[in-house]
């Protein structure tokens, strides 16, 4: 995690140096090892160091090609170096000194912006070529790394994060309408390219912007979820001996060139399972342990889903982990909500994952890794799969498989039919339209806390599509198509969880979003998803002997991340929302009598008033945002 900042003029005029000072000293935080900047002419490019990786004791950036002039910044980590070297002619030996950033300047200079077909990391990057007096930006496939950026009629500004955008002159300030719009109606697919912001955009993962010298733009999506065809059609001892080689390179690329200990986010499934035991050894090899955070229920607290801790008693006895536990008590996602704010430039609280990253940082970690994507790449969780075993008409796999089931589960055959088969069976609008029925006809605003007067000119102009607001369940897509629609929002949504772990001296990185694992995991096919009754039969057997047998015999659903996330809104919650009434400016977007119902009475043990409070704790977040939001600009 570094840092990138910039400003290309496109008047020729001279840029501002001062307004590059202002962008460097507003990300200091991303930059412990060294701050650089470089003004020439109409151009101003400046880069911050955190050495994360050995090579990085070698960055020098900006850098610029003296016989081409290109010029480049980038926030990088490539795991594909010796692929990369030996294809642009580079000699092997260079390597141990040569960082990520010298690597893609070479391979830019070889393959232009083809480069990106041939990179696998985490990246984001800007290059200015003289020669085509043009200017690239590029995003990471899935998203990894950010880059927001400010474009107008004379210039374009970039960052790694949006305060720096606001320390040149010109760029807005100012909320988006539809943003706020979007964030109050939580929950909703994000828009690409969207911020919360009037004039800023985030470039969407898998994309390379092309910017011409007048200002001109072209994009190309350079990569969407696919699977990679050589993995297609494959017998199950290749599925089973490539699924451990995939994942173990995944995980491996990300920690064995540190030069710090690894954190990660132990929620205590197969994902965050599978990197411990996977990232463990390697650290030990180097005599660390790997620092690992889980948030456990307190004592005396009941919760209504179940948390880490037989996960975290299964992998204590691991020499190579360090396993930090947290307890919520009485921390609150509202406390210091302001600070938040100003850190991350989002609606974001002093979530879990918040916590956790504050522990693992305060070890000297600086690389930060979660399971999350696990679930629909390689690890699918296949809900309703025996329901659709028998839509498919393998009758006799049908009947094997429900046995199973029920033997792994301990379900009746009515709760099976209930959750494992008839959603299966249902039409797609069919369960949208029950769902309708369910709600009385009452519009979806009904569950959200948003002012209607509001709301509907969004739904209106087209701003926002009310029949893509989430319902309990999903009714837009099923099986591979759900996955891959899953992994488009994912990678281009804003890199929020990046931004927040940022603020707290981390670099957050996602095996399993690695394109190496999108581009297998979308290649299993369904028989490896569900056996012998319960899902992720890939990961049961080729980890077998790394993964504790109190993973391996566990049935379907995942630990919470967060155990005691409604019982403590349902503690907080008031209050947070009598603090927020004091505050005019947000009556326009929210309806406080609404939110006022969705707390009264809240109760944890139903699943309908979780997500109602859920709701209704990520609208007073978002209220409490406009409300700072506006003060700070006044």
């Amino acid at each position: 995690m570094s840092a990138i900042y910039g400003i290309v003029r496109f008047d020729g005029a001279p840029v501002d140096a001062v307004a590059v000072e202002r962008m460097s000293a507003a990300l200091a935080h991303r930059g412990p090892d060294g701050r650089e900047t470089l003004a020439l002419d109409s151009i101003g490019f400046g880069h911050h160091l955190m050495q994360v990786n050995v090579e990085d004791r070698y960055e020098a950036q900006p850098l610029r090609d003296p016989s081409t002039g290109v010029l480049l910044v980038a926030d990088i980590r490539l795991d594909n170096r010796e692929t990369v070297a030996a294809a642009v002619g580079l000699a092997p030996d260079a390597l141990p000194t040569l960082p990520d950033s010298a690597l893609l300047l070479a391979a830019y200079l070889h393959w232009g912006e083809d480069c990106v077909d041939h990179l696998i990391g985490d990246y984001a990057f800007v290059v200015w070529d003289r020669r085509r007096a043009a200017l690239l930006l590029v995003r990471d496939p899935m998203g990894q790394r950010g880059l927001f950026f400010h474009l107008s009629a004379d210039c374009l500004v970039f960052a790694s994060e949006v305060k720096a955008l606001w320390c040149v002159d010109g760029v807005p300030r100012r909320l988006s309408e539809v943003g706020i719009g979007r964030r109050l109606l939580f929950p909703i697919d994000p828009a690409p390219w969207a911020t919360l912001y009037d004039g800023i955009e985030a470039l969407p993962g898998g994309t390379a912007m092309t910017l011409a010298a007048d200002g001109g733009r072209s994009v190309r999506s350079y990569w969407q979820p696919h699977a990679d065809p050589v993995h297609l059609d494959r017998d199950d001892a290749y599925y089973l001996r490539t699924y451990r080689a995939v994942i173990e390179e995944a995980i491996a690329c990300r920690v064995r060139r540190l030069i710090a200990p690894s954190g990660l986010l132990f929620s205590g499934g197969f994902d965050s399972g599978t990197i411990a035991a996977v990232a463990g050894p390697i650290a030990a090899a180097r005599g660390r342990r790997l620092v690992a955070a889980a948030a456990l229920a307190s004592e005396g607290v009941e919760i209504q889903v179940r948390d880490a801790r037989e996960a975290v008693e299964a992998f204590s006895d691991r020499a190579d982990l360090d396993i930090l536990a947290y307890h919520r008590g009485e921390d609150s996602i509202f406390d210091a909500l302001e600070a938040n704010f100003a850190a991350t430039d989002n609606a974001a609280g002093a979530d879990v994952r918040h916590k956790l990253f504050a522990l693992v940082a305060a070890r000297g970690v600086r690389l930060a890794m979660d399971g999350h994507g696990g679930d629909y790449t390689v690890n699918s969780r296949a809900p309703w799969m025996l329901g659709h075993i028998l839509r498919r008409g393998e009758l006799r796999r049908f009947a094997r498989e429900c046995r199973a089931r029920r033997r792994a589960t301990g379900r009746t055959l009515g709760q099976m039919l209930r959750h494992d088969i008839a959603p299966a069976l249902i039409p797609l609008r069919l369960i949208a339209w029950q769902q309708a029925w369910r709600r009385g006809g009452r519009s979806v605003l009904r569950d959200r806390a948003v002012v209607a007067g509001f709301a509907q000119p969004l739904f209106d102009a087209g701003a926002i599509d009310p029949s893509r607001l989430r319902q309990p369940i999903p009714a837009a897509h099923r099986w591979r198509e759900r996955a891959v629609h899953l992994l488009r929002r994912v990678s281009q949504a804003p890199p929020s969880p990046a931004v927040q772990a940022a603020a707290l001296g981390l670099d957050l990185t996602r095996p399993f979003h690695d394109r190496r694992v999108v581009e297998f995991g979308l290649a299993i096919p369904e028989r490896l998803q569900f056996r012998d009754g319960l899902e992720r039969p890939l990961a049961r057997t080729a980890f077998a002997d790394r993964l504790p047998a109190r993973l391996l015999q566990s049935g379907p659903g995942n630990d919470a991340q967060e155990p005691e996330l409604f019982e403590m809104a349902a503690t907080h919650a008031p209050a947070a929302l009598d603090q927020l009434r004091q505050d005019a400016e947000t009556q326009r977007y929210v309806d406080f009598d609404r939110l006022d119902s969705m707390i009264a009475g809240a109760d944890a043990r139903s699943p309908k008033n979780r997500r109602r409070l859920h709701i209704a704790m990520h609208a007073i977040v978002t209220a409490r945002f406009i409300a700072w939001f506006d003060r700070a600009n006044r």
